[in-house]
């Protein structure tokens, strides 16, 4: 009788056990599946933010002259602001504020510290 006991104990660890496995194996695969999704919706903005640069310039290059070798040149100068040509946009500083020379918070049009206002980059990240 108390090897019955001990069979039917192990027996429950080892469902418990399963069990627990199982879920751990479910959510990795949740995470893996939201993952693809977030990956996908990525690539579609990207594909659009792409196919919008293309038409700007489009319009650029035939109602105002600019020549693809100006776009190049620029490219090249915005992605040596670093120092370093590595195809990324170099990291900009917090901005101190024009008037009281403190940092400014991110995302904020005013001074936390004196309240003047303060024009961002719009292509700051």
């Amino acid at each position: 009788m108390a090897l019955d006991g001990l069979f039917i104990g192990w027996a429950a660890h080892e469902t418990a056990r399963r069990a627990e496995r199982d879920m751990a194996s479910a959510r990795v695969s949740n995470q893996a599946t939201e993952a693809k999704t977030q990956t996908e919706f990525l690539r579609a903005d990207v594909e659009k933010l792409l196919m919008i640069t293309e038409a700007l310039w489009s319009v650029l290059k035939e109602q105002h002259g600019y020549s693809d070798e100006e776009l190049i040149k620029r490219v090249q100068a915005i992605d040596l602001r670093d120092g370093i040509a590595d195809g990324k946009v170099a990291k900009e500083i917090q901005p101190l504020c024009p008037q009281c020379h403190r940092t400014m918070i991110r995302n904020q049009p005013k001074c936390l510290y004196c309240g003047a206002e303060f024009k961002r980059n719009p292509f700051e990240r």
